[in-house]
This record gives C-alpha cells, structure tokens and sequence, in this order.
C-alpha cells in the first residue's frame, strides 16, 4: 500500500515535486428494500488530485477532490521546517483529532475498506466533528532513547458552520463569515521509530456557530460548543492488522431559552487479516454509549451510529485495488426513529503514476 503519511519527512536537501492522482469508481445498493431517505443504488465516480511540493525548509500541499456528487478544495496548505523534527503548516488541513482522516485522507486507494467508520465520516457526510480545519497547525517528534518515538500535534483555526443538517467547513475558495475556532490536539507514541504500529490520544474543542434558519430541527438553536476526547490505536503483527478508535463527545447545545448538555461515545475496532499476497479479509464493528438518544445527533439524521461490516479486497496490476462490503448498518434517523437498513457496496480504486 502507498501511505503519503509523513511525506514532508522524506526529503532531505534536494526540492522534490509530485503529482498523485487517485481514482474510484464505488457502487451501492441498498438490500433492504424500500427504506426512507436510503438511496436505492447509486454509481459514484470520483477523482482526488494531490500536488506536493517538497524543498529544504519550505513544504506544499494542495489536494482537490471531484465527484458526480461534490467538488471541493479539500486542504491547501503551505510548510516550513523549523528545526529537525518540527513542521509549521499554514492554510486548510485535516483534523489532527481525528486518527483516520489523517491516515487515509481523500485517497481512497490507501485505506482497505470502502467505507469509513461514522466517527470519522466527513462533514459532508454526516461526520459529527471537524475534518477541515483552516489555519495553523505544528507537529513535532520526539525520538526516545529505546528507539520509540512520540508525535504531537497541534492546530488552531477556523472550523466548520452547522448548516441544514450537516457540518459545513470553512471554504477557501467562497470564505464566509460565521466560521468560529476550533481548536485539536494528537499524540502519538510508537514503541519503535520504524514501525507504523502506534497508539494515543484525541482531543478537540470546537466553537461551531449554528444558521437556524437553514433547518427547523435548528429552530433557536444558536451555536454548539463541543469538546471531544479519544484514543486511538493502530497495530500491525504478522497477518493481522488491529484499527481503532473511541471518542467521547461533550455537546453544549446553546438554544435561545436554554442550554442542552449532551454526552455520548463512539467509536470502532477494524481488524484486517492478509489471507494472501494480493487479498485482504477484513470487518468492522461500530458503536456507542448514550448515542441513540442523543440530541445533537438528532439534528445528523444520517450520521451512521452502528455499523457491522465484513468485506474482501484483491490488490492487482500496478497499485490498484478492487473491494467489496456488505454492511448491516443503522443511521440515526430524526427523533427517536432510527433507520435500520442493509448495503453492498463494490468499489474499483486506484493511484497513478
């Protein structure tokens, strides 16, 4: 698999630039019949164009993503290395709080499963916290002497608005004004510097300003102040692959008359097993606590709150992959009604050059 994690560390003197260019093509089909606000099936098309730029001090990124469905700058991003182990990052990035949006990004190609897990889903997708963030952010390693290593990470800047019913990022290229902060933190411990096999924690704070008009589920609904604590842990031995996250999450749903706390975990645990060569099996199981009655889900009817997913996918030719899933999967639905229905989804996948 390619990773472009932790490119900007790679190079050493000489500038290097690189055009990748992932593609997909998913299907889905809903099993369960006729079941409201489920597509029936759906074809989608996609392709993620990711430039970076990388010199002795200074670092570049900007990645843009176009679908049937969407067509957004998703990060833009300008680095400098301040010392030897320390990046500075300015523009639009992901959110260090959130472990897979980090690891696989837009690039569909890098992860083994089709889907992400709710938890991680972007916020235009029904995710119910921050993957865009635009302004500020540093990341730092720190190398111990049993050859561990331990990451840290650090963003400040302008989040997402709530508008209808999902979370709208910050645009660079149609900024408004509504946008508040938000503020992410990750630290990473590696029991070995040359392994990829990690754990620690998340933590944000995010001030998310709410248009009330846009919805009325958002009726006298002003803003939403929202803290998140997780952990997370990804660990590789023999065949097998363990993927992991839980995160609690702490809602201050400020309406006109009164405030509304509200509190829920949730969270995954993905194992893949590498059957051959070319063939990974792999499932997923997604859950909570306290999230099924959940005021602030309520206004994120299609946030996926459980999800038990197996799947198959078959690596071929030069970095392409080809999968399937079939997922028993329940959204949280408006009120108390969830929405409990079945998928298959094939997806073709791959990265050029």
């Amino acid at each position: 698999m390619i990773s472009i994690v932790g490119w900007c560390d790679q190079v050493r003197g000489e500038s290097q630039q690189e055009i990748l260019i992932f593609t997909s093509v998913d299907t889905f089909k809903n099993i369960s019949g006729d079941v409201p606000n489920i597509d029936d099936s759906y074809i989608q098309p996609a392709v993620d164009v990711l430039y970076s730029y990388s010199g002795e001090k200074f670092r570049f990124l900007a990645e843009y993503f176009l679908s049937n469905r969407e067509s957004e700058l998703e990060r833009m991003k300008a680095g400098w290395k301040t010392g030897d182990n320390t990046m500075l990052w300015f523009g639009r990035f992901h959110s260090t709080a959130k472990y897979w949006t980090t690891e696989y990004h837009h690039g569909q190609f890098l992860q083994t499963s089709i889907t992400r897990p709710g938890v991680e889903a972007w916020e235009d997708d029904s995710g119910p916290m921050p993957s865009h963030i635009t302004g500020l952010s540093i990341a730092h390693e720190s190398f111990r002497p049993n050859e561990a290593a331990i990451n840290y990470s650090f963003s400040v800047g302008l989040g997402p608005e709530f508008v209808g019913q999902e979370l709208v990022p910050f645009d660079l290229l149609d900024p408004g004004s509504g946008n508040d902060v938000s503020y992410n933190y990750r630290m990473a411990y590696r029991p070995n510097v040359l392994s990829l096999n990690q754990f620690g924690l998340l933590a944000a704070w995010n001030e998310i300003n709410v248009v009330s008009e846009s919805n009325p589920e958002l009726a006298n609904l002003d803003h939403i102040r929202q803290i998140t604590i997780g952990l997370f842990v990804d660990w590789n031995w023999d065949k097998w692959r363990l993927l992991s996250s839980f995160i609690y999450f702490n809602n201050d749903m400020q309406f006109v008359d009164a405030p509304r706390k509200d509190e829920f975990v949730s969270g995954y645990v993905q194992a893949e097993y590498r059957a051959a060569k070319d063939w990974t099996i792999f499932g997923r199981t997604e859950n909570g606590f306290n999230e099924d009655m959940s005021p602030y889900l309520r206004i994120l009817p299609s946030f996926i709150a459980h999800r038990n997913m197996i799947g198959v996918r078959w690596d071929f030719a030069s970095f392409q992959g080809f999968t399937v899933e079939i997922a028993d999967n329940r959204a949280q639905g408006e009120g108390s009604t969830h929405i409990d229905f079945r998928e298959v989804r094939i997806q073709w996948s791959a990265v050029f050059p």
